[in-house]
């Protein structure tokens, strides 16, 4: 069985049980409240809720469950750097044919940073059960270090726009709160020629601390794991001018002219080709347009990370959250500004 699959069923059975435990248990520990904790929970039970959505959330109430507003909006920030590994590629000219060249080249650590502002509008379509649209762009910026034909150094920046959809589970026993979250994200950079999807999943467990004065003000603190896929098989197209800004000629241009002439016969041509077009480049010419076509297989070199980080409500209808992803190859940082209606 697919190791994504395995990971979500498994999440899915433990997520769920939390759901059963909190549908059949009290929200709080009444014993531990104080009077004005107490009051408040009491008026969620005679609250007169007409409200479409979430679907039971009347009878949430009723049993004294607070649970969010069911319409929303947050703005995010999000910046993201992790390592990306090069399994397979092939290259070609203009448009014309492509070669395999996955054993004849050798990439060492590329690195891919991101910095994106996001829009996301959200429902909880039930008291557990969220939906969400992400919409959003920032740059995307890419530094591949190649080892073989030759020595070399180049990085790519990109201006990109996203969207996606993705959903969230959320269940609370006592203080102690479990969130999953899923989505599919699309990037969409102008050198790529279909939008790039990522699957996104990670599992939060943590821990509510609630202002004394205020039931419906609290700190949640939280660690958890984040998963992503990203798709294997991605294809562009990059300007010559843009891979080798500084390539020169000399040693360089025969380094790779030594190279070519080990390749097989079709791979030697189109390699040539390419090599004809750089040194041209290289020599100062005009290349005009040129433009080396690529389809790369690709994967994140470590899919997990640790999540850190803390919510803090202000009341009903504001919320602000922080989140770190640290270890691994990938590092995470995320501010959430989200209002509530």
């Amino acid at each position: 069985m697919d190791y994504r699959i395995k990971s979500i069923l498994f999440w899915s059975v433990l997520v769920s049980s939390i759901f059963i435990s909190t549908l059949t248990s009290a929200q709080e520990n009444k014993s531990s409240q104080n009077a004005i904790h107490q009051a408040y929970y009491d008026s969620l039970k005679s609250m007169n809720y007409d409200r479409a959505l979430p679907f039971l959330g009347a009878k949430a109430y009723k049993r004294g469950f607070d649970i969010q507003l069911p319409y929303g909006a947050s703005v995010i920030y999000f910046t993201q750097t992790q390592e990306i590994d090069i399994s397979s590629v092939k290259i070609g000219l203009n448009g014309g044919p492509m070669a395999d060249l996955s054993n004849f080249i050798k990439f060492g650590p590329t690195i891919a940073t991101t910095h994106a502002v996001t829009f996301r509008p959200d429902i909880w379509v039930l008291p557990f059960l969220n939906v969400y649209g992400v919409i959003g762009g920032g740059t995307t910026n890419t530094d591949v270090t190649l080892i073989e034909p030759i020595g070399f150094e180049t990085s790519q920046h990109f201006e990109a726009t996203s969207f996606g959809l993705g959903m969230t589970l959320a269940g609370k026993v006592g203080q102690l709160v479990v969130i999953w979250d899923n989505n599919y994200n699309f990037v969409d950079v102008d050198v790529i020629v279909e939008p790039v999807p990522a699957f996104n999943s990670s599992l939060r467990l943590g821990h509510n601390f609630i202002d004394e004065k205020r039931a419906d003000r609290m700190l949640t603190a939280w660690v958890g794991t984040f998963y992503q896929q990203i798709n294997s098989d991605t294809r562009g197209s990059i300007p010559i001018s843009d891979i080798f800004p500084s390539i020169g000629t000399g040693s360089n241009i025969e380094t790779m002219r030594e190279w070519a002439s080990g390749l097989p016969p079709g791979q030697r041509v189109i390699a040539n080709q390419i090599i004809d077009k750089i040194e041209e480049y290289g020599e100062g010419n005009d290349v005009g347009n040129s433009k080396i076509d690529y389809q790369l297989d690709k994967e994140v070199a470590a899919p997990f990370n640790l999540l850190l980080g803390a919510q803090y409500q202000i009341n009903k209808h504001w919320m602000y959250r922080v989140e770190l992803g640290v270890f691994g190859k990938r590092s995470q940082f995320l501010l959430n500004a989200n209002y509530r209606f």
